[in-house]
């Protein structure tokens, strides 16, 4: 089998695998293998096959990751924002500013935030932010 042909396969391979997991860094890498096919195809040595194939597949995934860095928004790399604004019910007070409570089905520290009078007889809260693993609620 021709070199250029392990080349397109490879990116052919990737190409698939890329549409099972979606990052699109599969793809840049998959650029870089059919491109080295194609100088492959026009007669060009093994080294230059894989020294084609390193330069895209690097040049392709490092530019993919920049433009990721800077269109990624910092609360969506958390994927809390659902969190916020959810309801929450008191399990016990701990003092008069930091509660256990109940929420998701498992039990959270939480913190009142600056604004909010404690008020032990109140058992509903809502989450007003996250911190670290601490629920912030008003």
């Amino acid at each position: 089998m021709e070199a250029y042909w392990i080349w397109w396969l490879a990116a052919l391979v990737l190409v698939i695998a890329e549409m099972l997991s979606g990052t699109f860094y599969l793809i840049a890498v998959a650029f870089g293998l059919a491109v080295a096919g194609m100088v492959a195809y026009m007669g060009m040595a093994w080294s230059g096959q894989a020294a084609v194939a390193a330069l895209l597949c690097s040049a392709s995934v490092a530019g993919i990751y920049r433009w990721k860095q800077r269109h990624t928004k910092p609360h969506e790399q958390a994927n809390l924002a659902y969190d916020i604004g959810q309801d929450v019910h008191v399990v016990h007070w701990a003092d008069d500013r930091h509660v256990r409570v109940s929420y998701r089905g498992a039990e959270w520290d939480a913190e009142l935030a600056k604004n909010a009078a404690p008020d032990s007889a109140r058992q509903k809260w809502r989450i007003k932010e996250i911190v670290g693993s601490r629920l912030i609620i008003e």
